[in-house]
């Protein structure tokens, strides 16, 4: 009997420990679902769907705006004629001697000053200096009515030409002498083209320095009506005219909308402005559209002719205002941040304008400490980019921003309307949240407790 005790005593406190081994191996499988499930808020599990940002070609998306090169911008004029040809809308001092007027007493000087208006072009400046003759306007199908002769077509005629045919005509009619001929013609007032301006860049003349994180939802844009002289009726006066280049709150590119019997009526969408071009771009719905763009990728060739930036009348200059924002999300502040005009940003430069950089062992602003835990040891360094591509579909791109430090493709571009998410990787998750249980008052108290229980 006493033999069989110590075996028997062995044998008691066997079976009485089975249930606090049990017991501990259900607080380590507790431990070890509460680790991993706790990982579910720094994680997305469709980032293995992503495309790896170092794959993408650099040249698949647009031209990068640094490498932008400002337009030749006497491309944006028409080309002058050496001698000016007289169409509908002239105004003609035209001076017969002996006919028009009858006598001398009767000729008149025109005095052909005009004065500086701001709003409407003055035509080659503030004085057209004096002429002699009586002023005759050149109507619409391009005649003039004189004495003795009657209507006389002189559109498209310079003014050489104009008077070579009218001599002809006096001649042949026996009216002047031959040898004592003397017409002056001279122009008194071009025609001119009126066209209006509306702009959605800043009118006012003080710039102000707002923050890069700030968005301007209350702007206020400025049109102008203006009359153009021949041959400056075009985007390049107009914009010289009416306070110069867009500035940075409005693209580079103007839109010219013409006003005419084939002009459709319907709404102008303005998400869907440039897909409403003419010259193909366009999915037909307003061919009156022409986008004219004021940079472009080095060596390309212009993309419109003269007769796309020669305005008509009624014709509408358009200047947009800038609608280009990136938005952040995940374990950045969510925020909608305006992108730079001229400048590219790529992927480490977004998260940094976004005041996002997780700040080492502190986390994003050292609160944490102040629960006893150690906040993120390990950063955050997994960025997805979701980016929606022309045709409507949406790419999911993701980017390392421990590569990028050293590998420039994997810096890859933010455009406009792409949504930047922080988040941390699978490793660098458990790694955090580990250390957060183990080193405050997580699971190692929980474990403490049950077996001081016991």
């Amino acid at each position: 009997m006493n033999q069989s005790n110590p075996i028997r005593s062995r044998i008691v406190t066997k079976i009485a420990s089975k249930p606090a081994r049990l017991r501990h191996l259900m607080m380590g499988l507790m431990a070890v679902g509460m680790l991993t499930s706790s990982t579910g808020c720094h994680l997305v599990s469709s980032a293995k769907d992503a495309v790896p940002a170092h794959r993408l070609p650099p040249d698949l998306f647009d031209c990068p705006r640094e490498s932008l090169a400002p337009l030749p911008f006497a491309a944006l004029g028409q080309t002058k004629p050496a001698d000016h040809v007289i169409g509908a809308g002239d105004t003609l001092s035209v001076y017969i001697y002996g006919v028009f007027p009858p006598t001398e007493d009767e000729t008149p000087v025109v005095q052909r000053t005009q004065a500086v208006n701001q709003r409407y072009y003055p035509a080659r400046g503030s004085s057209l200096g004096p002429t002699t003759g009586l002023p005759i306007r050149v109507e619409a199908d391009g005649t003039i009515d004189l004495p003795l002769i009657g209507r006389q077509v002189v559109a498209g005629q310079t003014i050489t030409q104009a008077i070579d045919s009218i001599l002809e005509e006096y001649r042949a009619e026996d009216i002047l002498q031959e040898g004592r001929e003397r017409i002056t013609i001279s122009l008194s007032q071009p025609r001119v083209t009126r066209v209006v301006v509306l702009r959605e860049d800043t009118p006012a003349e003080n710039v102000s320095i707002v923050s890069p994180q700030s968005v301007d939802e209350i702007h206020r844009g400025s049109g102008q009506v203006i009359d153009l002289p021949v041959y400056e009726n075009d985007v390049l006066h107009a914009m010289a005219a009416t306070g110069g280049l867009p500035g940075t709150d409005a693209p580079r590119e103007v839109y010219v909308i013409r006003k005419g019997s084939g002009f459709d009526n319907r709404f102008l969408s303005a998400g869907n402005l440039q897909s409403l071009v003419s010259g193909g771009q366009g999915d037909g719905c307003s061919p009156g559209v022409i986008r004219i763009p004021l940079a472009g990728c080095p060596c390309e060739q212009v993309p419109f002719t003269e007769e796309d930036i020669t305005l008509g009348e009624g014709d509408v200059l358009y200047i947009p205002r800038r609608n280009e924002y990136f938005i952040t999300g995940g374990l950045l502040p969510g925020g909608k941040i305006p992108l730079p005009r001229d400048e590219d940003v790529d992927v480490i430069e977004a998260i940094a304008m976004a005041t996002g950089s997780a700040g080492g062992p502190l986390g994003l602003d050292g609160s944490v400490l102040s629960g006893g835990n150690p906040g993120y040891l390990r950063e955050p360094t997994r960025v997805l980019i979701l980016r929606k591509l022309p045709d409507g579909r949406q790419m999911t791109i993701r980017a390392d921003l421990d590569r990028a430090i050293y590998d420039p493709k994997e810096r890859i571009r933010i455009l406009p309307n792409d949504v930047v998410m922080l988040m941390f990787k699978p490793s660098a998750s458990t790694l955090n949240v580990t250390l957060n249980w183990f080193s405050g008052n997580g699971i190692v108290q929980a474990i403490t407790r049950t077996v001081n229980s016991d």
